[in-house]
């Protein structure tokens, strides 16, 4: 049995929105340790394989957290219209991250490595708030007395659950 932590080994700690938020703040702090030691790859190729390492990390903290917030603020009835629109980051991503890593990185230095970095921290750390705005009730609800239970403590009505 292997002791290295894959892909399945980090999903399974995400069992609600708030691991998911947890898992892509914590993915977005290690984007940033990765970036920082990116900044350092001149120096030697020791740092560019740990910084990869980090990296791989960060996308399976990421990916384990996306998965579960994609899926559980979906309504079931919606869940297609739901996935496609989330899909739509990585292409985005695609288009704008060549611009954004020559102009950071390659004219920025460890400056542009470690603002990357921080972009990436604020993102991770941007999403528990963002969970929390999209599990609110709407008016509606909100008139009815009706409250979400999304997983996240604090949030979507304290983890109670009203049925409509």
């Amino acid at each position: 049995m292997s002791t290295s932590p894959g892909p399945a080994r980090v999903a399974r700690r995400v069992k609600g929105l708030d691991d998911a938020s947890a898992s892509v703040r914590h993915a977005g702090l290690v984007m940033f340790g990765a970036c920082a030691v990116f900044a350092l790859s001149p120096y030697g190729w020791v740092f560019l394989l740990v910084a990869t390492g980090l990296q791989v990390l960060a996308e399976m903290l990421l990916a384990s957290g996306a998965w579960e917030i994609s899926f559980a603020l979906a309504p079931d009835d919606r869940q297609g219209q739901y996935q496609g629109f989330f899909g739509t980051g990585a292409p985005v991503a695609r288009t704008l991250g060549p611009v954004v890593l020559t102009t950071l990185v390659l004219d920025g230095g460890t400056l542009g490595w470690l603002l990357l970095g921080g972009a990436f921290a604020a993102a991770g750390a941007a999403m528990r708030p963002a969970v929390a705005w999209a599990c609110r009730p709407s008016p509606p609800e909100r008139a009815a007395g009706i409250w979400r239970d999304a997983g996240l403590p604090g949030v979507c009505g304290g983890g109670r659950r009203v049925q409509a």
